[in-house]
This record gives C-alpha cells, structure tokens and sequence, in this order.
C-alpha cells in the first residue's frame, strides 16, 4: 500500500512540476527547484520549494477551491486539497481513497504508552513516527476539538487511559454531555470522583481542582499532576461560575501542575466564556470541524484548515514549535476495561459541595515580591517564546538566580503578560539580539 501512495505522489509531483515550468499556473516560466513527497496514513503531501515564485504559485494552485490543481492530478479526492505556505516552501496536501488510506491505528501497533512527563501516544505522524504529546511548561493545557465523527471522543479517552496509567496523575473528568464520552473511563485509576455532567456537579468538581491549585501555591509545592478533563465544555459556557473557574485553571494552573484537557464539538470564538481561557489553551488536537472560522479557534491560525481534514481520527496535533498531521490512535471498550484493573475505589462517591469562599478570588500572596529586573528579563524571554531554563540562564547573566518553584511562577506571569500587551496593542521590541544591553527591550504601542 505504501508503495501505491509513494508512486502515485511521485506522479502528482510530475505532473505539478511540468505545468508551472511550462507556464501553465502562473502565466509564465515558474522554476521549482525541489519536490519532496510525504505518504502519510490518510493523506499525501507535496512540499514544492519555489523561490521567489513561490507566492505567485500559491495564488495559481489555491485558485477556485484548487479548481486549477484538479486539473493536473489526475484522480478523484476525498475531501478538498488544501496548498498553503509553510516556511520556505508550498505545502500541498490531499486524502488518500479509502482503498489505500490507514484509518485504524491501535494503540498497541505503536508501541507502549509512555510513563511520567504527562505524555501519552496520539498518534502516527505523515511520516509515521509516533507522536507523543505532553503536559508540561510549554504545552500544559490542551484544546481538543473536532465535530460528530470526527474521532473527538476517542481521542479524549485514549489520553484519559493512558494518563490514567501514571501514578504521578490525579485526574478529575467534567462532561458537558450528561457523561456521554467520559463515562466509559470512570473508573480507570487516578479518577478522583465519577464523571461531573449537571451544574452543581461540574461547580463541585471544577471548584475542588481550583482548591487543590490554591492549596498547591500556599504550600509552595506539589507532588504530581492533577488532570481536569472537560469534554463538551461550550455546553456549559454561559454558567459564570463554570466559565470562571475553567479561566482560573487555565490562566493559573501550570506553575502548580494542575492542567486541562479541554474538548469541544464547536470551537467557536464565545465557546470559551473568557478570552483568556482559549488563549491559554496553548496545546491542540484539531481533529474535523465545520468551517473555516471554527479551524481558527481549532488550530490556532489560518492554516492548516482543520475543516479539510478526512474525519476518523484524521487530525492536526500542535503545540508552540510545531505542527502534525496525525492518524490518531484507537482504543476500544476492552482496552478501556483492561486498564480499569479489577476497578478502582474513587476519593468522593458525589462531590463536595462548591463553596466560592473555599476557593477565593487570587492566588495567595504568601511570597516575596517579584523585581523590576526578574520581571524584565522574564519579559524578554515570554516574548521570545523560549521556556523557563532560558529564563533563568538570562537571570544567571545579569546576576540574578531564580529558584524553580518561584521561576514556574514569574514564567508564567510573564506569559501572561506578554499576551495582555498584544491584546492591547502593544509590542515588545527589540533593536537587537543582544541581551547584554538594557536598553535593547522597549514596550512599545503597536502602531503596524
């Protein structure tokens, strides 16, 4: 099968090549100078480095829905191709028929599941390499979306069973579907209660995971992670208690371990309740959505376009430095009770009473104070997008050491920050890349 996949790229690359040398999608002579192709499981991708006429290609090939492209290739699509700019290069991406694609992936085809990190296997990559996901610095909150049939639920209990196997992860499951997902993995270990569904439920359970992060930072420590995994969470946005308390998980839970897996059939802008809460949402898993707008909220930008994608799995696994199209595992109802080991006996049978008193307005303020220079050089860092290690060997530079517990905290203080400003309409700019000069860093209003 792979075989088809790589000859019949082969073919398409042929076929694109010769056109735009003979003029025939731009009008005149466009030079390629190289074509790589990719089989991935579901679909076949051409990577063209063009040069400088690589614009102009763009503009040709994306041309009515790609009208012009179907013309040069000579089978039938499931779905729409889709050609974008990726770097240096024109990405373009097609389905593969049913009859040459690979839909099922088990999870045990990929070998097992990873220990400690907060990792867990999504999927296989285009290039088939395993793609291992994790909540940490960088990526502690995921977005999960994808429409009915889009493999949405499947994903999220594959990444609940494997959480699950970790002994270091507390995980706690909110459904805004009456359980309709996440009832099948209950009671799977590490579950502290059964799955959250009406409003004083999903208060209760989300109002204990905030007292747990407020505790965590009184304390100054935490052991493990603590997992919230909310599926349908749009369906209870309008519930300000609900929406406020996913805001603070999400703004406030990464320097206390405490991260969200938050899933959605309609990634709409309003979905979130709070603007930052879907800022916040740094990780994704774009499985098939409607449109074009919901592909924005999905995959973070304008492209890829999630809305393209094949459905089953076929999805977009992203995270700040890069970008996937993953065939994602599938796991069934034996796998699920497999991992349940005989049950498990979970912390409450129903869940505390919310109370807003036990989980408070701010993080406590038990600490020393954060300088101006530990501030500035935390700046610098957000707006680079480097992580925390970079943060405190810039500190170590000027003098200065940061400690991890209080370093969690200014990073993502800073992060936070840094994405006011931008909301704002403000720029961090720098005349250089030095570091060593404190004048180099200004805040400026972003008047481009």
């Amino acid at each position: 099968m792979r075989q088809r996949r790589v000859a019949l790229l082969a073919q398409w690359g042929h076929y694109v090549v010769d056109a735009a040398r003979s003029g025939a999608l731009t009008g005149r002579h466009c030079p390629i100078s190289r074509v790589e192709t990719i089989a991935g499981p579901r679909a076949g991708a051409l990577e063209i480095f063009a040069g400088l006429e690589a614009g102009r290609l763009l503009k040709a090939l994306s041309r009515n829905d790609c009208a012009v492209l179907r013309q040069f290739i000579p089978w039938s699509f499931p779905g729409s191709p889709q050609i974008f700019m990726a770097g240096r290069y024109l990405r373009l991406e097609a389905g593969w028929r049913d009859d040459m694609a690979e839909s099922l992936i088990r999870l045990g085809e990929l070998g097992e599941h990873p220990h400690g990190g907060g990792r867990w296997v999504a999927g296989k990559s285009e290039t088939g390499a395993t793609v291992i996901p994790g909540l940490n610095d960088r990526t502690p909150h995921f977005l999960i979306s994808g429409q009915t049939g889009s493999g949405k639920s499947v994903a999220l209990r594959s990444a609940v069973l494997q959480l699950s196997a970790d002994s270091d992860n507390t995980l706690v499951l909110v459904d805004g579907k009456a359980g309709e997902s996440l009832r099948a993995v209950e009671r799977l270990p590490g579950v502290v209660g059964p799955v959250a569904v009406d409003g004083p439920g999903v208060r209760a359970a989300l109002g204990w995971a905030v007292t747990q992060m407020r505790q965590r930072y009184e304390a100054e420590y935490h052991n493990g992670r603590l997992v919230v995994i909310f599926d349908e969470f749009q369906e209870m946005a309008g519930d300000v208690v609900v929406a406020d308390l996913l805001r603070k998980l999400a703004a406030q839970g990464r320097a206390a371990g405490v991260h969200l897996l938050a899933a959605t059939q309609h990634p709409t802008v309003g979905a979130f309740g709070d603007a930052s809460t879907r800022r916040n949402l740094v990780g994704k898993v774009a499985l098939r959505v409607d449109d074009a707008d919901a592909s924005g909220v999905a995959v973070g930008g304008n492209t890829p376009r999630a809305d393209y994608l094949l459905g089953a799995g076929d999805s977009y696994t992203i995270s700040p430095s890069a970008c996937h199209r993953v065939q994602l595992v599938y796991v069934d109802e034996q796998e699920i009770t497999a991992g349940e080991n005989g049950g498990t006996s979970w912390r409450f049978s129903t869940w505390p009473e919310f109370r807003g008193e036990d989980v408070g307005q701010e993080l406590p303020s038990k600490r020393r104070s954060i300088t101006g220079d530990e501030m500035g050089i935390a700046l610098v860092v957000a707006a680079n997008g480097e992580g925390r290690p970079a943060m405190v060997e810039r500190a170590q530079g000027f003098g200065i050491k940061i400690g991890s517990t209080f370093g969690r905290r200014l990073h993502t203080l800073a992060k936070d920050t840094s994405g006011w400003l931008n909301e704002n309409g403000f720029a961090i700019c720098r005349r250089s890349d030095s570091v060593a000069d404190p004048t180099n860093v200004r805040i400026v209003a972003n008047v481009w």
